[in-house]
């Protein structure tokens, strides 16, 4: 039912497992070898049905070709994949509605946080939570994406941004309406418990999805804040 090939030697590639189409279960669809991190369950196709989303990582840490940067390296990490799970009434089956290989950051510094925080489902949305803590410097971030099914497919109808100060406390928040194309800015202090926000509109461009985003932390949809 799985195919898994795990790269143990420089020059050999990895190759993420088959997962299945349909289940009984949420479990049917982890490949042998890998485990469940994080997942979630909600109506995601506005059909009563409850639906699921499961971040999957691999048991064990591998050598796997990193060709998103301007050059390719080859890291140790544990890949992981996101699996959104439809519930059909008429057979009673989990159906494999979406599979990413790419959108959930792995934790392959040992120095810094793991970059994935949290997935959850909401009226509806699909959301996903990273951050970012740099090794040095005062200065962290955060981002959230929110998804929607609609024409088929999870189009990213929202998105924030927040840069924060560990030292100062100051921070910068950018929350996005994909929908409405307005972002707002709010800009303050924790501690003062201060922030002035101002909402403007933004020609963003055609509608992201899971699949043409592809990574978080990739798209710089304006000066200073990439999403």
């Amino acid at each position: 039912m799985f195919s898994l090939l795990v790269t143990v030697t420089f020059g050999q590639r990895f190759v993420y497992p088959t997962i299945r189409e349909k289940g009984k279960l949420i479990n049917d669809f982890v490949p042998f070898g890998w485990s469940i991190l994080d997942s979630t369950t909600g109506d995601l196709n506005n059909d009563n049905h409850i639906d699921a989303a499961l971040v999957l990582q691999l048991d064990d840490s591998t050598l796997i070709v990193n060709q998103d940067d301007d050059f390719a390296d080859t890291i140790t990490t544990r890949p992981r994949m996101l699996l959104i799970l439809f519930k059909d009434d008429s057979d009673s089956f989990y159906h494999l509605t979406k599979l990413s290989n790419t959108f959930i950051l792995v934790h392959d510094d040992s120095f810094s946080d793991d970059p994935f925080q949290d997935i959850t489902i909401k009226k509806g949305i699909l959301k996903i939570d990273f951050y970012w803590y740099p090794t040095s410097g005062n200065w962290f971030n955060s981002n959230s994406y929110k998804f929607r099914y609609q024409d088929k497919d999870f189009y990213l109808i929202g998105a924030d941004y927040e840069e924060s100060n560990k030292a100062s406390h100051d921070y910068s928040r950018y929350s996005y309406n994909f929908l409405t194309r307005k972002r707002t800015f709010t800009k303050g202090n924790w501690d003062k418990k201060t922030g002035k926000s101002a909402t403007e509109v933004i020609d963003f461009g055609k509608l992201k999805t899971i699949d043409t985003l592809h990574k978080p932390y990739t798209w710089q949809v304006e000066n200073g804040v990439i999403l």
